[in-house]
């Protein structure tokens, strides 16, 4: 009994049938990975963007409510300079609005001494402490009327500092998001090159002429040609 041989046209083409569905099966592979990350990400990226929203809010009525506090304790102060039989009291409110009702940054922003916080109490026990809370009280609502805190942008910068800090977050989660995407969309277009290269290779099958090594060659050039494609772009295993 003789050995039948072994046809080298459908040899090659098994061997390219074979590699070219391997291809088509990890180009499928890595595109479902990268569209896993893309939706990570995005999740991601809207996560923040809802917290880093809030925080504006949040900032936003902070300022607000500094502003509210710098305008009624300036108002006081004015009043207790054309009022002596008021000074006292209004200075001890608008002492009191700057000192425990302001934002800590609105404070500083105003360049109200750090130290008035602790010192300024409301019923001084001796007529020392009396001189110094009066001393106190003056310094601040003097600084205070020096600086207007609307008009200071480092003051809004800083109180916006952690919305802005989170939107860059948000942004550079959202672009990783379009990366994953674009990879996702690269590995599923070498899938197509692949796809196509099996259809010329097993068409090849059919012809009986010299035509069927063109078209083996065409599906060949396809596939090195999605091959050499898919090893350039990035790839993922989780």
């Amino acid at each position: 009994m003789t050995e039948e041989k072994i046809d080298r046209f459908e040899l090659f083409a098994a061997i390219l049938l074979g590699v070219a569905a391997i291809f088509t099966a990890l180009a499928s592979f890595q595109a479902g990975l990268w569209d896993g990350k893309m939706v990570e990400a995005y999740g991601k990226s809207n996560k923040i963007a809802t917290s880093a929203a809030s925080e504006q809010s949040r900032a936003i009525v902070e300022m607000s409510k500094d502003s509210a506090v710098d305008i009624q304790a300036m108002r006081l102060t004015m009043e207790g300079d054309d009022n002596p039989a008021t000074q006292k009291r209004s200075y001890e409110i608008a002492t009191y609005l700057y000192t425990k009702q302001m934002s800590d940054a609105g404070y500083k922003a105003l360049g109200l001494p750090p130290e008035a916080k602790k010192v300024l109490q409301d019923d001084p026990a001796t007529p020392e402490e009396e001189d110094a809370v009066v001393g106190m009280q003056e310094e601040v609502l003097e600084k205070a009327m020096e600086k207007d805190l609307a008009d200071d942008a480092n003051y809004r910068t800083e109180m916006m500092a952690k919305s802005k800090g989170e939107s860059d977050l948000s942004d550079a989660a959202f672009k990783e998001g379009q990366d994953a995407n674009a990879y996702g969309d690269g590995f599923e277009f070498a899938n197509v090159i692949f796809a196509v290269s099996l259809f010329f290779t097993g068409i090849s099958l059919i012809f009986r002429t010299s035509v069927r090594w063109t078209t083996l060659g065409v599906g060949a050039v396809l596939f090195i040609g999605g091959a050499i494609y898919m090893v350039t772009l990035p790839w993922t295993f989780s």
